[in-house]
């Protein structure tokens, strides 16, 4: 219907209003010499407290919302990462690009910086490899020797995991590991009521306590530290 293609069309408006509003404080919040008022790559970016992401570390990114209204430079940057559907999970290593990257899409995902336990979890339950353009379970260290046997020295699943605990070392092969893994498939957030039994104002019926799956959200943005909790349920 004509409706349907004006609403639609009114939403990805408004957000592309949000990423240009986004890209915009980037710029604005980029240091600047004093003297030659050129843009200081190294030092860190002037945002708020709860925007500002630790450089030089590994970040774990979650999707969280649905991108069908999302503008076309968003789009880009959620297939790059391989966030292309609800509740994948891929690892990122925080450079300065990464960084401005996350903060562009922060409305669509949520991240933090995950532990070495959550790592291993994460890549020994649900991990996989591409391998011809197909998912390949991370069960064979044979396998894993023939992917990244030769391009990074991997070749068995605890290399793995040091590759990408390690990301900030030189000579982790991160990003060939991260290239080769599969974005990891969680399983959607489900949430419980507070009240087990209750009761309906206008007919009195008994309304139980049933799971009810999170659409729109939520959990966006920097995380932080909790990411361990809120990723380990999904699991």
């Amino acid at each position: 219907m004509p409706e349907v293609f004006v609403s639609n069309y009114m939403k990805q408006q408004r957000n592309f209003v949000k990423y240009r509003r986004e890209k915009s404080k980037l710029a604005r919040s980029a240091p600047k010499d004093a003297q030659t008022g050129a843009v200081e790559i190294a030092k860190p970016l002037n945002l708020a407290p709860f925007e500002q992401i630790k450089p030089n570390v590994l970040v774990l990114a979650i999707r969280i919302k649905e991108s069908s209204n999302a503008t076309p430079q968003a789009q880009k940057i959620l297939i790059q990462f391989g966030l292309k559907e609800v509740n994948n999970a891929v690892f990122i290593h925080s450079t300065p690009d990464n960084i401005k990257a996350l903060i562009l899409i922060q409305n669509y995902i949520a991240f933090g910086y995950p532990t070495k336990q959550l790592v291993n979890d994460l890549i020994r339950k649900r991990g996989n490899l591409k391998k011809d353009g197909k998912r390949v379970p991370l069960t064979d260290n044979n396998l894993i020797e023939e992917i990244l046997g030769t391009s990074a020295g991997v070749i068995c699943v605890e290399d793995i995991i040091d590759a990408v605990v390690n990301c900030a070392s030189p000579d982790s092969h991160f990003e060939e590991v991260r290239q080769s893994l599969w974005p990891i498939q969680l399983h959607p957030l489900r949430e419980t009521s507070t009240k087990g039994v209750v009761k309906h104002d206008a007919t009195g019926a008994d309304i139980k306590k049933r799971n009810t799956k999170v659409v729109k959200g939520g959990y966006l943005g920097l995380m932080g530290d909790k990411i361990d909790s809120f990723v380990r349920p999904l699991i």
